[in-house]
């Protein structure tokens, strides 16, 4: 008799886990059918879904285990595909340095060149005893810095008047009163005038310097032939 109870007791538990199994895979069975399950295993429906959540993290963690031997073959492949690109890098930079060394030892040779034919190009002018050409060409330095420093002038004066220039707009823009509003807008009509005839003379004082710069150069060249 008691080994009947004890048999009937350990299907209902194999039911009951049948019952998890099938909840958890999302096959899940009748309302009726679970009610009696649980009735006869006397477990709550909160036992019910701790069960169900258990076999579900443990089905995870089994398929993850499963997982391993294809991601360590994966794993392998990539070490292998890195390991031939590090070679290949490591060939292209010893190949690299090989070309380029004897490029940046003469690189450096050929700016000092260079660095040393410009001082000879600067002692050539300035050792030049051509009085003619001496004072033209301070003359004509001269110049440039006079040019330069109005052509900077000229453009920072501008800048300046076309910042007056908006925000004459601007008030003119928020003033209720229309004569107001007029009288800033006309002022706002003198600043850009007088900016743009600045940024003309700034234009004609920078064709001067270019025409002046060409002139140095062809008197420079007077220099170092001499």
């Amino acid at each position: 008799m008691v080994g009947m109870q004890r048999q009937r007791a350990e299907q209902k538990r194999g039911h009951y886990r049948e019952l998890v199994a099938a909840i958890a895979s999302g096959s899940e069975p009748s309302p009726t059918e679970i009610e009696q399950l649980l009735t006869e295993t006397q477990k709550s429906v909160d036992d019910l879904r701790r069960d169900v959540e258990k076999q579900q993290h443990r089905a995870k963690l089994k398929a993850s285990v499963a997982s391993i031997p294809g991601f360590e073959a994966e794993r392998a492949a990539i070490d292998a595909q890195i390991a031939a690109a590090d070679k290949k890098l490591a060939e292209s930079e010893s190949q690299h340095e090989e070309t380029v060394h004897p490029l940046h030892l003469r690189r450096r040779e050929v700016d000092q060149a260079i660095s040393d034919g410009e001082a000879a190009r600067r002692e050539l002018v300035s050792s030049c005893e051509d009085a003619d050409l001496r004072r033209e060409l301070e003359d004509i330095n001269q110049q440039l810095q006079r040019a330069g420093e109005s052509t900077r002038d000229y453009k920072d004066s501008a800048g300046r008047l076309d910042r007056m220039a908006a925000y004459e707009h601007e008030v003119a823009g928020h003033e209720l009163i229309k004569s107001e509003a007029a009288r800033h807008r006309e002022q706002a009509v003198t600043y850009e005038t007088e900016a743009e005839s600045l940024r003309r003379k700034a234009k004609k004082l920078e064709k001067l310097q270019a025409d002046l710069a060409k002139r140095c150069e062809e008197i420079e060249q007077q220099m170092r032939r001499s």
